[in-house]
Formats: structure tokens, C-alpha cells, sequence
């Protein structure tokens, strides 16, 4: 015990020094109820038991005697005062109380008008067990409620006369007999009697010791440290998350006292990026963990545990400290509960852990006419998560406002890499291309590598790293163009050709016709066989969208070049597909027969001649002449009553064209006309009578825009008058303009 006395002294020399330093704390808490410590781990103070303390007291003498004989320990005088250390109300730790002090020694003077008393000693184990289960407060009553008398005043002297009693002072019998010669009722010396004779029989059974050392100490091993009325939740408080409720400690000693004042360290350790706010200046006090509000978002971005630690510590042997007046001898001693060194420290931990909720993010963008800034509707996006190589996760669609803005909602941040994601548009609002108008360099990257753009997620909101304001998509109005394709083939066959020529010239809206000069040749493309466009067609307002697209060169052998007016007017590219068929040159046959028995060889040779004139397919005039001459030889040559005579126009361009028989052949007249192909129709109709014989009048229409076409002209012989000679002379000459005549 000697090297434990030492131990103590020196703590309480050296803690004396603490007390100016609690005041201080202690008023300025007047001007602020909490304070709010800074993170990590919070070290604070605790109740003063200083080597050095101030003791007073009020008289309580409800049971003194007031006859004139000394008093001696067999005949004790049980008026006393009621003692507290001053200033106990001001500690942050009492929370307005005082700790009384019990006196030891009887017969002297108390120690009252805050005489300085210090630490000289231990008193016995019994006085210590009064200590700690009598009245320990100004205004309380005993902590261990069977030695209460329900009057706090009476319980600090069934108090003081227990600790005297234990002490060795006075018997209990000498304090009855002492107590009995008070002016108090009979039924208050006989409450405070059967209280006080409890406490001391309590006191001297060692059965009672069970929170006490063998030599005395009581142990504060057997406290028990929880932490109480927190919340596992959240609320918004002036730019901070507070922890919800309060984190109360609940430390109880041996019974389950309360015994938080007596704590001397209490450290609260929380993350480094959360803070601990004291709702109070005790030692002890309710506290709340503070996450500042840009921590907490971060925090909720991918949700988090809190780990809260708190610590409490208190010297882990105590007893009844004796404490003397040092200015004069008549004073008594006093002792009160305080600790000692020697035997460590006690410590309780409690953890706890409060919870962050993950929350998803909603993404609202906006999409703009590039030129007006007015809002666009009906467009399609969606949005992608990075796997840290590439997009390829879809993490969402979203929603069309209708109001040019779109909503992704229920974004995670644990989803994708790093928080990238990547905005892609799916579908451009009609008109408007599909491309957005990339802002920079870089995200016009981002478009050609993901196809999209690329944007960052924070606790803030969305953001990017690249460009200025990336929640907003340009667009550009898509300008009506056209990419031409043009199959050349041959109608009969649907063969492809290859030698032809095509230019396209575009409309002059100021001259209300189309421009003489091309704007572009069409190339050939061996592997489709097709003629194409080097660039789109592009409408504008001069041209308005008008284009002709000429033949201007015929492979060999074909007529009527192709062309065809388009109208370019849908937005956005287009390829429109052209078919140019090419017409071969057609043939007539015309046939011409009469009968055998009517020739006359004198005559010379029946000669009968045709003109041929119509349209082709384009709208272009041609005329044709030929004729068929019947010779002497060809009657050894066919057979049957008629001579027949054949002539063909070749390499007429496709059309409709008309044949008629000439009347200059003499002796003879037009007596039929008949068709010998379905394309050809003939319209004729009965004229006068020669000699007997019916004259006709006709002509024959021939559609060549398919085929060719055959006719047959039949004649009779009318004139057998004198005799002539043939009278047929042919000359040829070039084509100006007219196909060349046979």
C-alpha cells in the first residue's frame, strides 16, 4: 500500500494543476453549449480530484445534542455539517453537483469556509465501501437505495455516522445513545438507526466485497461501458451530414452506478475525413459524427461505412483518499472516493458503425437546333458504362421530355470504371443529323473512337474534363442530298452496257430552266456496273432541289438517249438508283406482192415505192423512203400465183411511225394492205373502182418501241396499154439531220 499511497500523491500533486484550466472551459461553455472537436482521435477531461481542494460545508444538527456535555466517543454529539468540495458546481463533469466530503475525526472543528485541504492518505476498505454506496452528491440521496431515508439531508448523515462508526470513532451503540439525546422524532432516530446499523453490518461483511480488491481497492474492472441513443442515419445541418440522435455513453460501475463523471479520458476516434461534434463540454458528453457535405456525396457515390471507436479510460483502483488542513491541527480530517495509480489503468471499447446508403444519380441532357438553339424532341440516346478498355456496357435509356431535354435516371457510380460513361445518339431527331456538332477537337475524338461522347461522374453531378458544357447536343439540319447510281442496259436483253456517257446539270431558279453547262459527269463503275456520282447532289435554294441527268453519249447501235429529271428534297444523304434503258435500232419490213398472170415483162420492171415518218420514243421526227422492184428473174425463183418483193429499213430509233405506199408506180393500184406482226396495225378503207377492180386507200402504223414491225402491201394491174421501159434512178446522199435514205 505504501508504494500505491506514493502513486497517488504524485498524480494528485501534478493534477492540481489542471483545475485553473477546467474553469476556464467550464464558462466559456456559457457562451456556446457544443463544441466540435477536429477529426481523428479526440482526447478530452474528466471530474478534477485534485491533491488540493477547496472543502465547506452547511450544519445539519436535526439530530445534536444540545445539554452541555463534552463530547467523547462514548457519548458522541451527532450534530454535524454537511461538507462538499467548492467549486464542483462550476467542473463541466459534475453537472452541477457538488461531492460531499465525510470527516474522520469526530472531535475536532470541520473544516468549513473552503479551507484548502490536502491529500495525506488511504482510509480502510469499510470507510471506502460507505464512500461509494452512501450519498456521493449535494441533493442526492444514497446511491444503494436500502440505506436511503427518502430525505437526501438524512442520508448524508446515515452516511457520515457509518464512515465514523467504520472508522473506528465511536461505536454504533455510542452513536445511538448520542443520537437518542437529539430534539428529532423518534421515528427519524429510529429510520436513521436501522439505516445506519444496515450500512456498518453491510460495511463489515466481507460477503459484500465482491467489486472490491483483497487489500481494499474498488475495482473498476467491473464497470460496463455501451453507447446509446445513436441512430444509424443521416440529416443535413447547416452545409454538414449530422449522425442521427446522439451518441450517449453509458459507463456503470459495480451495481450499475453511474459513474461517467469519474471518467478521465474519453476519445472518440472516427475516419480522418469525418469530425466528431461535442453536444456538450463534459468529458463525457453526447457527441454526433459530422461529414462535411462534399465528403458525404462522395461517400454516397459508391455507399460507405462509418466506423465509429470510442474509448474510455479511468484509473482502475479506488478508495477513500484522506484529506488534512495543514494550518492547524484541530481541523478535522476528511475523505472522499478517489483513485489510485499504482494498479493502471482501466479501458472500455465500443464500436459502432454507421452507414452511408449508395444513392444512383439522374442525368438530364439537351438537345439543340445548332443554328437557332431551339429544343429538339425525338431524338434517341442512351448511356454506356467504361469496363476500362472500352463502352461496352449500356448502363441506360433515356427518356424523351418532349421538351428537348432527356433523362437517364438510376445512374450507379459502381457500374463503370473510374465514373466515365459515354452518351450515344441513337437516333437524331427527324432532319437533323445523326452526328451532334462536336465542341473540340477532342471530343470530336471521343465521337470517332466510341461514337459518342464522353462524360465523367462525381458526387457532384456529371461533368467533363474535355469539354465546356457536355450535357448540351447541337445538331445540324440535315441539307437534302443525293448520291446517283444509274444502270445502263440494253431493253431487249437487260443486258449492261458500258459505252455511254452521262452529265448532270442542275435547275436555275432565276431563269426558270435548267443550266446548259453540267455540274458533274457520272463515272463507271466496272464492279457494280453502274454509272455513279463523284459527290453527292446537294439542294440549295437556287436549284431547289432539281437535277437533269442526261445520256449524253449512246454505245454503238442504240437510239433515243435516256434522261430523266429528280428532285432532291428528302434531308439527309440519299442514294437514289436510276434505271437508263437503251433501245437498239429497229427494222421494218415491208412486203410487196402481185400476181404472176398480170405482169407484162414489155412493160419494164413493176417498181412500187414507201415512205416511212414518225416519232421516236424522245419526241424526235425521222422519215424514211425505200422502194421494191420486181424483176423478171424471180419469177424462177418463187413460186404460186403472186411475185413477192421484200424491203427493210434498218436502225430506226424506237417509236411510232407510219407507212404508207407512194401511187407513182404506173399501171398498177393499191388493192390491200395486211400486217404480219402484232405491232403493227392498218387502217384502211375502200376508194373507187379501175377497171373493174376495187381500189383501196390505207396506211399502216407501226409500234417499234418493242420490236420490229412487218407489212405487206398487195397491188393489181389495171393498164396494159404500150410498152415502156423502167424508170427507176437512185441516188444516196449524207444525213443532215434525217437518217440516211435507202
Amino acid at each position: 500500500m505504501k508504494k500505491v499511497i506514493k502513486g497517488i500523491l504524485t498524480f494528485m500533486l501534478c493534477f492540481a494543476l489542471v483545475i485553473p484550466v477546467y474553469m476556464t472551459r467550464a464558462e466559456e461553455s456559457k457562451a456556446e453549449f457544443y463544441l466540435e472537436e477536429p477529426s481523428g482521435e479526440i482526447q478530452l477531461y474528466s471530474f478534477d480530484n485534485n491533491g488540493k481542494l477547496p472543502v465547506s460545508g452547511v450544519r445539519y444538527d436535526k439530530f445534536r445534542r444540545w445539554d452541555p456535555v463534552a463530547s467523547t466517543s462514548s457519548y458522541p454529539n451527532m450534530g454535524m455539517g454537511m461538507k462538499y468540495i467548492v467549486g464542483d458546481d462550476k467542473n463541466p463533469d459534475g453537472g452541477g453537483k457538488w461531492r460531499y466530503v465525510y470527516c474522520l475525526e469526530f472531535s475536532k472543528d470541520s473544516p468549513e469556509g473552503g479551507l484548502s485541504m490536502e491529500y495525506v492518505g488511504w482510509a480502510n476498505r469499510q470507510v471506502s465501501y460507505a464512500l461509494y454506496y452512501g450519498a456521493v452528491y449535494y441533493g442526492y440521496p444514497c446511491r444503494y437505495a436500502p440505506y436511503s431515508t427518502g430525505d437526501w439531508q438524512m442520508d448524508y448523515y446515515v452516511t457520515q455516522a457509518a464512515i465514523h462508526i467504520l472508522n473506528g470513532e465511536f461505536t454504533l451503540a455510542a452513536m445511538q445513545k448520542g443520537m437518542n439525546a437529539s430534539n428529532a422524532t423518534q421515528a427519524e432516530k429510529n429510520l436513521a438507526y436501522d439505516r445506519i446499523s444496515r450500512f456498518v453490518s453491510d460495511a463489515q461483511n466481507p460477503g459484500n466485497y465482491g467489486g472490491f480488491t483483497s487489500d481494499g481497492w474498488l475495482d473498476m474492472n467491473h464497470c460496463t461501458f455501451s453507447l446509446e441513443g445513436y441512430q444509424d442515419s443521416w440529416y443535413y445541418d447547416n452545409g454538414k451530414y449530422l449522425s442521427g440522435g446522439k451518441f450517449k455513453a453509458n459507463f456503470k460501475s459495480y451495481y450499475g452506478y453511474d459513474f461517467r463523471e469519474q471518467i478521465t479520458d474519453y476519445a472518440v476516434q472516427v475516419p480522418q475525413e469525418a469530425s466528431v461534434k461535442k453536444n456538450g463540454i463534459q468529458t463525457y458528453a453526447d457527441f454526433q459524427v459530422a461529414v462535411g457535405e462534399g465528403q458525404y456525396k462522395k461517400w454516397q457515390l459508391t455507399g460507405y461505412t462509418v466506423p465509429v471507436n470510442v474509448k474510455v479510460s479511468l484509473p482502475r483502483y479506488w478508495g477513500g483518499g484522506i484529506y488534512k488542513y495543514r494550518g492547524g491541527e484541530n481541523i478535522q480530517k476528511v475523505c472522499f472516493l478517489t483513485w489510485g495509480t499504482s494498479g493502471g489503468t482501466s479501458t472500455f471499447s465500443k464500436s459502432v458503425q454507421l452507414h452511408i446508403q449508395k444513392v444512383k444519380q439522374n442525368l438530364k441532357i439537351y438537345k439543340t437546333d445548332g443554328e437557332t438553339g431551339a429544343p429538339l424532341s425525338g431524338a434517341k440516346f442512351s448511356l454506356w458504362a467504361y469496363d476500362g478498355k472500352n463502352y461496352s456496357k449500356k448502363a441506360g435509356d433515356f427518356s424523351d421530355n418532349k421538351d428537348g431535354s432527356y433523362t437517364c435516371v438510376g445512374i450507379d457510380y459502381t457500374q463503370t470504371v473510374g465514373g466515365y460513361f459515354l452518351i450515344r445518339e441513337d437516333q437524331a431527331p427527324e432532319t437533323y443529323d445523326k452526328k451532334y456538332i462536336c465542341e473540340n477537337s477532342a471530343d470530336e475524338n471521343d465521337y470517332a473512337v466510341y461514337g459518342g461522347r464522353e462524360i465523367r461522374m462525381n458526387e457532384n453531378g456529371f461533368y467533363s474534363e474535355k469539354t465546356e458544357n457536355p450535357l448540351m447536343f447541337r445538331d445540324k439540319k440535315l441539307i437534302p442530298q443525293a448520291n446517283l447510281e444509274v444502270m445502263k442496259y440494253d431493253i431487249d436483253t437487260g443486258e449492261n452496257l458500258e459505252a455511254a456517257e452521262f452529265c448532270v446539270s442542275e435547275w436555275d431558279k432565276t431563269r426558270e430552266k435548267y443550266k446548259e453547262e453540267s455540274i458533274q459527269k457520272l463515272e463507271y463503275d466496272p464492279v457494280t456496273q453502274l454509272f455513279k456520282t463523284k459527290s453527292p447532289l446537294v439542294r440549295t435554294e437556287e436549284n431547289q432541289g432539281k437535277f437533269m441527268v442526261k445520256e449524253t453519249k449512246l454505245p454503238q447501235g442504240y437510239h433515243c438517249p435516256w434522261s430523266q429529271e429528280i428532285l432532291v428534297e428528302k434531308p439527309g444523304v440519299i442514294t437514289m438508283q436510276l434505271k437508263a434503258p437503251n433501245y437498239p435500232g429497229r427494222t421494218i419490213t415491208v412486203t410487196k406482192r402481185i400476181l404472176r398472170e398480170e405482169i407484162t415483162w414489155e412493160h419494164g420492171n413493176p417498181v412500187f415505192f414507201f415512205r416511212i415518218t414518225g416519232k421516236d420514243r424522245n419526241g424526235e421526227s425521222h422519215g424514211y423512203h425505200c422502194w421494191i422492184e420486181l424483176r423478171q428473174e424471180m419469177m424462177e425463183q418463187q413460186e404460186g400465183e403472186y411475185l413477192v418483193g421484200t424491203a427493210r429499213v434498218t436502225d430506226i430509233p424506237a417509236g411510232m411511225y407510219e407507212i404508207t405506199e407512194l401511187e407513182d408506180t404506173s399501171r398498177y393500184i393499191l388493192t390491200d394492205i395486211i400486217s404480219q406482226t402484232d405491232n403493227v396495225s392498218v387502217d384502211k378503207k375502200l376508194a373507187e373502182t379501175v377497171n373493174g377492180i376495187q381500189k383501196i386507200q390505207g396506211k399502216a402504223l407501226a409500234d417499234l418501241e418493242w420490236k420490229d414491225g412487218s407489212i405487206l402491201f398487195e397491188n393489181r394491174k389495171t393498164d396494159y396499154k404500150e410498152y415502156s421501159d423502167t424508170a427507176v434512178a437512185v441516188n444516196h446522199f449524207q444525213k443532215t439531220g434525217l437518217p440516211k435514205e435507202p
